[in-house]
């Protein structure tokens, strides 16, 4: 069976036509793709390359933590196309990186900027984050990644640097690889006791903060869950 080329496509069902025409924003997930792809193999149109990277990811968020390996898994990726969609996923992780303008008082521009940091990370890692009274950015520091511990281990060492950049508030982040962002028991506990430890020494714990892949995020504040 002969497959219908890009070219023989109405004019504005093709990607480049019809973002032209459009506007880009009215592209579907498989349209995008295709238009970063490029070109299709003898077997397959661009259309049909990126529906199957879509249906490999399963989600378009899925494709910022793919390798190079993962890419070249994909009939018709080849190793320039791999690197391209490697290039915009470091380009998007920066951009939440360099987005230090945000008010640190806010859950939901906090996780928005973390889940691009941390969301796609296959282990949980966590963020300190020491704000201003003013909600500014004063440090912020990974404090482990790569295992699943508790940060009773880090207390330690969370008010020590927060002490030494004579901080006043505070507040973590870290990430739940199974995209619920429900705390765990030991999760609720470890927060609490570190806000009274925190507290004595001065400090105060303002949020502590979930994310993951997905745009759903748990916070602490928001449910009422810090100790008074």
């Amino acid at each position: 069976m002969e497959v219908m080329k890009i070219r023989d496509l109405p004019e504005l069902e093709r990607p480049r036509e019809k973002a032209r025409h459009f506007g880009i924003n009215k592209l579907t997930n498989i349209e995008l793709l295709a238009l970063i792809i490029g070109s299709g193999t003898k077997d397959m149109n661009v259309l049909m390359v990126a529906s199957n990277l879509l249906a490999f990811a399963h989600s378009v968020d899925a494709l910022l933590d793919f390798s190079y390996q993962d890419y070249l898994k994909i009939t018709g990726i080849k190793e320039a196309t791999a690197l391209r969609f490697l290039a915009i996923s470091e380009l998007l992780k920066r951009r939440g990186f360099a987005n230090k303008s945000i008010n640190y008082t806010d859950s939901k521009s906090i996780a928005i900027r973390y889940r691009y940091i941390i969301g796609n990370n296959k282990s949980e890692s966590m963020y300190l984050i020491a704000v201003g009274d003013k909600g500014n950015l004063i440090f912020e520091k990974e404090l482990y990644v790569g295992t699943k511990q508790s940060f009773v281990s880090n207390e330690e060492e969370i008010i020590d640097e927060l002490k030494r950049e004579r901080a006043h508030f505070f507040l973590l982040v870290h990430n739940h690889p199974s995209q619920l962002v429900t705390p765990s028991e030991d999760d609720i506990i470890s927060t609490n006791h570190l806000k009274v430890r925190a507290k004595r020494n001065n400090l105060i714990l303002l949020d502590h903060i979930i994310v993951s892949n997905t745009e759903n995020y748990y916070s602490f504040k928001d449910h009422n869950n810090l100790l008074k």
